[in-house]
């Protein structure tokens, strides 16, 4: 019998930029959104005529964690 107790949940944690990706300059691209359910990613393309544009993707999951939860917090609350 299926039970909510034995059931599968995934669970992420979205991390913060380290110290090496902010002084190369590199941006967060990824927001939790939806109150803690998904998270957006932009990503930068180009198209065929060479214009920049911003595409995002949403997923959705158990739960998810912004970068400001502690793993401890992770393993605790998933």
């Amino acid at each position: 019998m299926y039970t909510k107790e034995k059931r599968i949940r995934v669970c992420v944690r979205k991390r913060p930029l380290n110290k090496k990706e902010m002084l190369s300059g590199d941006t967060n691209n990824t927001t939790v959104v939806n109150g803690n359910d998904s998270l957006l990613v932009n990503e930068e393309r180009m198209t065929v005529d060479l214009q920049k544009i911003l595409q995002q993707h949403q997923f959705w999951f158990d739960e998810v964690f912004d970068e400001s939860c502690s793993n401890e917090e992770v393993l605790l609350n998933c």
